[in-house]
C-alpha cells in the first residue's frame, strides 16, 4: 500500500511538473522607445547618434516599426553637418524567452540638415533603405533594454552608407 502510494505520488508529480502553462504572445503590443549610441557614416568619423521609435505588433513575430534617428557627424573642427533619418520597416523577432532577438528591413529618408561634407558621397537628401538587427531584453512584460545595430544605404550614392550601433530602452503596452 505505502509502495502503490509512494508510485502514485511520484507519477502525479511528473504529470504536473510535465503540464504546459498558457502561453502568452505579444500581438497587438506597442512599443515606444528611444537609444543613444554611436554611427560611421561613409567616409565621415564615429560619432554620436540618438533615436526615437515607435513600434506595433503586427502578430506574435512581426512588428511594424518607425525609427527617427539623429547623427551629429564629426568631420575635423571646423565642418560638423547634422544628419537625420526617418525609417520605417517590418522586424522578424523570435520573443520566447526574456531575451528577444529581431531583424528587420526599412525604407525611408536621409537627410542632412547642413551640407554634406564636399568630399563625402552624400547627398543632401536622399531615399534610402536599411537593415537592422537586434537583441532585447524584457525586464519586465512592460519594460525592456537592448541593444541595435542598423546599417542605412542612401539609394542616389552607392558608396552613401551609415552604421549605427545604439544603447535601447523601451516601454510597451496593449497586449
Amino acid at each position: 500500500m505505502r509502495r502503490a502510494a509512494l508510485v502514485l505520488g511520484v507519477g502525479l508529480a511528473l504529470g504536473l511538473s510535465g503540464a504546459s502553462r498558457a502561453a502568452h504572445a505579444f500581438e497587438r503590443e506597442w512599443h515606444l522607445g528611444a537609444g543613444a549610441g554611436v554611427t560611421n557614416g561613409h567616409g565621415l568619423a564615429l560619432s554620436p547618434a540618438l533615436a526615437a521609435y515607435a513600434a506595433y505588433g503586427l502578430s506574435d513575430v512581426f512588428d511594424a516599426r518607425l525609427e527617427l534617428t539623429a547623427r551629429g557627424y564629426h568631420v575635423g573642427s571646423e565642418l560638423n553637418p547634422r544628419a537625420v533619418s526617418a525609417m520605417a520597416g517590418v522586424a522578424y523577432k523570435l520573443d520566447v524567452l526574456r531575451w528577444v532577438p529581431w531583424a528587420g528591413v526599412y525604407a525611408g529618408y536621409l537627410a542632412f540638415l547642413d551640407a554634406p561634407p564636399a568630399k563625402s558621397p552624400f547627398k543632401r537628401n536622399d531615399l534610402a533603405l536599411g537593415l537592422g538587427l537586434g537583441l532585447d531584453y524584457a525586464f519586465t512584460r512592460n519594460f525592456g533594454a537592448g541593444v541595435t545595430l542598423r546599417f542605412d544605404q542612401a539609394l542616389g550614392q552607392s558608396s552613401a552608407s551609415t552604421f549605427d550601433a545604439l544603447l535601447r530602452a523601451e516601454y510597451r503596452w496593449g497586449w
